[in-house]
């Protein structure tokens, strides 16, 4: 019996044909999924890391502007996750692949693995075995999970602007918003969390700066627009124009200051934290948009898994570096394709019908054609 087709189930058939009924996998096949399975957990813990970091560091802009509640980063962040891994895994399966067979034909093992009969129609079974179970982790994440934590985050987000403890404000400190046109400072916060004593604010705006001084002040949230404000009691505003000699001061019994607009109100209601029936209820172009875009990482990691067959080919003596320099080339070419057709989709310009679709029809086609000239898919391994 041939070696490549050696299967651990099958010791009793004495045909040899068990393994081309079932779906099991040969020690070769077996030993290729571990090997792309292992790179692919590499590639997505890095991967998640970097993003997660760009993810944190643009949180951080948006805290000092004070446009971004600073208790909740860590939840946030952690929300942000599924989203984070349905955009790196379908990259992550892919360079695996690529990374993978590269080795194997650099270290000579897939020349080997030929001249013991394991033809190149026995790469699929593996790929299969990890794409698969890809895609189908990237649909629950894009259909159910990653809809549902940006739904999370909103709420939470509305929830801790409606306190100004929550919101990041301490007592005894200076905050600075708005990139320092802004600087706060409260002695003391009641335990209502929304009272607030003894207030010194110092605002920049155009060519003058404005000292805000009052006894006693409310933190309070408009319900209809989401804006809030700093309702100061008894107190004194004093304006001067730096470099002149204009100084302006009013006393007052009540003044509204209001503050930078909330982050979640720019997030709020959008597409990407409905829930899948409620778009496809809706039936809207952004909505159909939104649902064809969930499904598209799925259908990608099964895509660039076939894609990646033909780019990890290479000659005895030629490096890696020039295939993976084409592979992410390609992969850009696809994501922006993708992009570009969603809000192509979304404002009305592409039919729904034709979507996202073809872009995933002509690189598949590609790969195929790719492969095909290739001569991956000889009816025959050689013996």
């Amino acid at each position: 019996m041939n070696p490549a087709f050696y299967n651990e189930s099958n010791t009793n058939d004495p045909n040899g044909k068990f393994s081309e009924i079932v779906y099991t996998l040969s020690i070769l096949q077996k030993y290729i999924l571990r090997e792309w399975f292992w790179a692919s957990m590499a590639v997505s813990i890095v991967l998640v890391v970097v993003l997660l970091g760009a993810y944190m560091g643009d949180l951080l802009g948006d805290i000092a502007d004070g446009s971004m509640p600073a208790g909740l980063m860590s939840m946030l962040t952690l929300l942000h996750l599924p989203d984070t891994l349905g955009n790196i895994l379908p990259l992550a399966g892919f360079v695996a692949v690529m990374w993978g067979l590269g080795r194997l034909y650099q270290d000579q093992e897939m020349a080997v693995m030929r001249s013991s009969g394991f033809g190149w129609k026995q790469l699929i079974r593996p790929l299969l075995s990890l794409t698969l179970p890809l895609a189908a982790l990237l649909l629950l994440l894009g259909w159910f999970i990653a809809p549902t934590a940006a739904r999370i985050a909103e709420q939470q987000m509305e929830q801790a602007f409606r306190s100004a403890v929550l919101w990041g404000l301490q007592p005894g400190k200076f905050h600075l918003l708005k990139q320092g046109e802004l600087v706060i400072y409260t002695e003391a916060i009641e335990d209502d969390g929304i009272t607030l004593r003894n207030i010194f604010i110092k605002q920049r705006q155009q060519q003058r700066e404005q000292v805000w001084v009052a006894k006693k002040g409310r933190y309070w949230v408009d319900i209809n627009t989401g804006e809030r404000f700093l309702i100061l009691e008894n107190g004194r505003v004093t304006g001067v124009a730096p470099g002149q000699l204009d100084l302006r001061v009013l006393n007052f019994t009540r003044n509204d200051l209001r503050l930078p607009e909330p982050e979640f109100l720019k997030r709020k209601n959008r597409a990407d934290s409905r829930t899948s029936a409620d778009l496809i209820e809706d039936g809207s172009d952004e909505s159909v948009a939104e649902l064809q875009w969930r499904v598209s990482p799925a259908l990608t990691a099964i895509v660039l898994g076939l894609l990646a067959i033909p780019l990890a080919h290479s000659a005895p003596r030629e490096g890696r570096g020039g295939r993976v320099v084409l592979g992410i080339m390609v992969y850009v070419l696809y994501g922006n394709a993708l992009y570009l057709c969603q809000s192509w989709v979304a404002d009305g310009v592409l039919p729904a019908s034709i979507g996202l679709w073809w872009v995933h029809i002509v690189f598949l086609l590609i790969s195929f054609v790719w492969i095909r000239q290739q001569g991956r898919f000889s009816t025959r391994a050689p013996s």
